[in-house]
């Protein structure tokens, strides 16, 4: 998993819940990659499984709404990172398919290793998309969130059904989004 992941998490946790709830994160899991994480870097994802679930113990909050929180903080990290790509899209639709045409392509040529999730786009028009998440890593609720936030970035008013399509696994899950009309 890649090392931005793990450093936007840390931030988030930092702001949220304060430097003293990362640390004490950190110590309860003393992950192999000894915490010191680096945007480049490559680490293990069960070490962000472990660090989540543990925030989850000491915060009192469940790892779905942790998820989607880290997912709804992380989009406009990605709009940092990737702002050609944004700067030509008008609406949360056309942005999310940004995401797995380009972003997850380039992503792809530049870490060969990468595990990216995919997406795909069974039913769409102006005011529907159905979009199917896979990931053997079950992070459907981060892509939740980071949907959540794309949605509202473009000030758009949009009802988000989430299915599990996996079992409770959430490695494949769609996404039904409807617009709502003013």
């Amino acid at each position: 998993m890649q090392g931005i992941i793990f450093t936007e998490f840390l931030d988030l946790v930092d702001n949220a819940f304060g430097p003293d709830v990362t640390e004490a994160m950190l110590e309860r899991v003393s992950p192999a990659s000894g915490g010191a994480y680096t945007r480049v870097g490559n680490y293990d994802h069960q070490e962000m499984v472990q660090l989540v679930v543990t925030l989850s113990d000491l915060v009192g909050k469940p790892v779905p709404e942790l998820l989607y929180t880290y997912g709804y903080h992380l989009f406009p990290r990605l709009v940092t990172l990737y702002p050609q790509r944004l700067a030509d899209c008008h609406e949360s639709f056309e942005f999310l398919q940004v995401v797995e045409n380009e972003i997850h392509t380039q992503v792809k040529k530049i870490h060969a290793h990468a595990q990216v999730p995919t997406f795909e786009f069974p039913h769409t028009d102006s005011g529907y998309m159905e979009v199917i998440y896979n990931s053997e890593r079950g992070l459907a609720d981060v892509a939740h969130g980071l949907i959540a936030h794309c949605c509202d970035h473009f000030k758009e008013r949009v009802e988000i059904e989430m299915e599990d399509l996996s079992g409770e696994r959430k490695t494949r899950v769609a996404f039904r989004l409807t617009k709502q009309v003013n």
